[in-house]
Parts: C-alpha cells; structure tokens; sequence
C-alpha cells in the first residue's frame, strides 16, 4: 500500500472520530441549555401562543439537585405548560387539572422531558416531574384566573 493512501486512510478515520466526539458534545450541550419556555412556545396547540413568564413560584427543584420542573400559564387561553430539565440524563413531566377532566399530558426525554401542554383556565393542575432517579408531584397548583 502506497504512503499516500495509508495517510488518506489515516485522515479519514481522524476525521470521523472528530465527527463523533462533536456529535455526543453537542448532543450533551443541547440538553443541558435547553430553553424550557422555548419548548412550550414550540408546542403550543394553538401555534400563536406565546409563554412570557413562569407560574407563580416556579421552577421547583427535584430533590438532590437531580433537575428542575418549570410550570408556565398563558391567562389568554388557560394553556398550562411544564417541562423538566434534568441534570442526569433521564427526564419526564406529567401534566393534568386537578378536577381530572381532560385527561393528562405526560413527555420523556433525555436531559429535557418536552413540554406537557393542558387547557385549565380557572382550574388548578397538578404537576409531576422526574429527573434521575428523583421525583416530586405538586397538587393543586397554579389556579389560573
């Protein structure tokens, strides 16, 4: 085998590795700097809806600093939003009104569980969030006017 091809070789598969490592940090990154307002802009129902501010008293922490659970509301519509960002790989947020009509909302993922998206106007919802192996259900929040 020539000196050249054995160097085009080389090249090749340095540069693959490259493509790799920037592949898995980039991925890592994404999760980490996720912009849960962003999320729930993203996936609002109805397309022009726009989260400007978190619920009252939120984002909550999960316990041992595992993530945090954000909880936003759009008082137009009575959209609620969640979403938790994980500091350990796995996320999942569930999402329901307290009167239990509706039906609930749940998302997982990894780092970032997606937005869990439920109409409540002037009925409280009940949030659950888990990142980890760590987890933490509030009731009765947020009772939107």
């Amino acid at each position: 085998m020539s000196l050249r091809r054995k160097r085009a070789r080389r090249t090749w598969a340095g540069a693959a590795v490259v493509a790799a490592a920037v592949l898995v940090m980039s991925s890592a990154t994404a999760a980490q700097g996720a912009d849960p307002m962003a999320l729930c802009n993203a996936a609002t129902p109805e397309g022009a809806l726009e989260y400007t501010q978190n619920a009252e008293g939120w984002p909550q922490p999960l316990p041992n600093g595992q993530g945090d659970v954000y909880l936003y509301y759009e008082g137009a519509t009575g959209y609620n939003c969640a979403v938790t960002v994980s500091n350990s790989g796995y996320a999942d947020v569930g999402l329901r009104r307290s009167d239990g009509a509706g039906g609930a909302n749940w998302k997982t993922g990894n780092g970032t569980s997606g937005a869990a998206i439920v109409q409540a106007k002037n009925v409280c919802v009940d949030v659950s969030g888990a990142a980890g192996d760590r987890s933490n259900t509030w009731f009765g929040t947020n009772c939107g006017a």
